[in-house]
């Protein structure tokens, strides 16, 4: 029978019951096909007609090591024997290196490592007239079996995971979402991390287009949680404020970390993310309100180099060049009247006043969705 075998990450093993529930809660808002999730000793298998679609999205959510296109056969020594050595001679093409990988749990009644060398000398004289050779080290293809008590598993093509934590296993957590590289990266080392994410994006004066790239990175985020619906808060700073030297104008990273914090508290969320300066001067301002208000700053990707972030946004899915980080610069917050607002608490405060909710229901096309409300 042809599923999606699913293996959580080492961090995610002992709470494989919660990652199974969460898969299956949220697999209605990215695809359409029919589908049962159920937990089989250390691993999750999904029984569905379109397995490539759904390995594709499963791979993506936090707390997955990889999700496989699988063909389930009887755990018996022989029989996934057999079947190893048939998915050998359909999968491994003419001068081809390959390998053998078996992993069975400790209960299963003979050695993972007895069938995987089997079953390698099996494939050699079957493939080897073909030119294809066995390599460990450097393979074209890899057979692998995932043998557990109740049936085993074997397969050629695996969607690797990010693995991490099952979302909310950590707790709740306000991400801002910016058009950058490292507010991408930032965010979803949160995410890896087990925080369910409340999104907040953002848009700016002048610069329409920093809202959909915004949103696009927001896209990239909302498809590596395992929920089924996600809460956005969008706040429109363009309607209410300039760009400028004014007297009364806010250094941008300052204020939108002290937008943040206020958000978080009026959402009863104890984690804020967002990319930080660590050599900026109101770094320690930042810090000191947080704390005064009650909620933990996170900035994981402050620490990365640039190579390391082009790494990771690969990773997430990153297709157009972003900057790395917003940049140096300065906003003035308007009141109805047009005034400017000399207070920063005061400010933030009047913006919040408009924010809007919006749920996010539809996986991949909430993106597409949100783009024709906010423009």
């Amino acid at each position: 029978m042809r599923c999606v075998v699913v293996k959580p990450s080492a961090e995610a093993a002992s709470q494989i019951v919660v990652l199974c529930e969460l898969i299956a809660e949220s697999l209605p808002a990215f695809v359409e096909s029919k589908y049962s999730v159920e937990a089989k000793d250390e691993v999750i298998e999904i029984s569905t007609h379109d397995v490539v679609e759904v390995a594709e999205v499963v791979s993506r959510f936090s707390g997955v090591a990889y999700a496989a296109l699988a063909e389930k056969v009887r755990p018996d020594f022989d029989e996934v024997l057999q079947a190893l050595v048939a998915a050998g001679e359909r999968g491994i093409f003419d001068n081809e290196r390959f390998s053998v990988k078996v992993e069975a749990q400790q209960n299963v009644g003979y050695r993972a490592y007895d069938l995987q060398s089997l079953a390698l000398s099996t494939l050699i004289g079957k493939v080897g007239g073909r030119g294809a050779r066995p390599d460990e080290k450097r393979p074209d293809k890899v057979i692998y079996a995932l043998v557990s008590k109740e049936s085993a598993y074997i397969f050629t093509h695996r969607y690797l995971g990010s693995g991490g934590l099952p979302s909310g296993t950590a707790g709740n957590c306000l991400i801002i979402v910016e058009p950058t590289v490292r507010s991408l990266v930032g965010g979803w080392l949160v995410q890896r991390a087990g925080f369910t994410p409340t999104y907040l994006v953002t848009d700016y004066p002048y610069q329409p287009e920093a809202l959909y790239r915004s949103i696009e990175n927001l896209a990239l985020l909302r498809c590596c949680v395992a929920k089924k619906t996600l809460q956005l808060l969008y706040v429109d700073v363009a309607k209410r404020s300039s760009v400028g030297s004014l007297e009364s104008s806010f250094a941008w990273q300052e204020f939108a970390a002290v937008l943040g914090i206020k958000a978080a508290v009026k959402e009863k969320i104890g984690f804020l993310s967002m990319p930080i300066d660590l050599r900026s001067r109101s770094l320690q301002n930042v810090l000191k309100y947080a704390c005064r208000e009650s909620v933990n700053m996170l900035s994981p990707a402050s620490f990365l180099t640039e190579d390391e972030l082009m790494i990771y946004a690969k990773k997430i899915g990153l297709q157009r060049p972003l900057p790395l980080d917003a940049g140096e610069s300065r906003l003035t917050v308007l009141d109805d009247s047009g005034r400017p607002i000399s207070d920063m608490d005061e400010a933030a405060e009047y913006l919040l006043r408009g924010v809007s909710r919006v749920d996010l229901t539809e996986g991949f096309l909430d993106a597409h969705r949100l783009i024709d409300e906010l423009s």
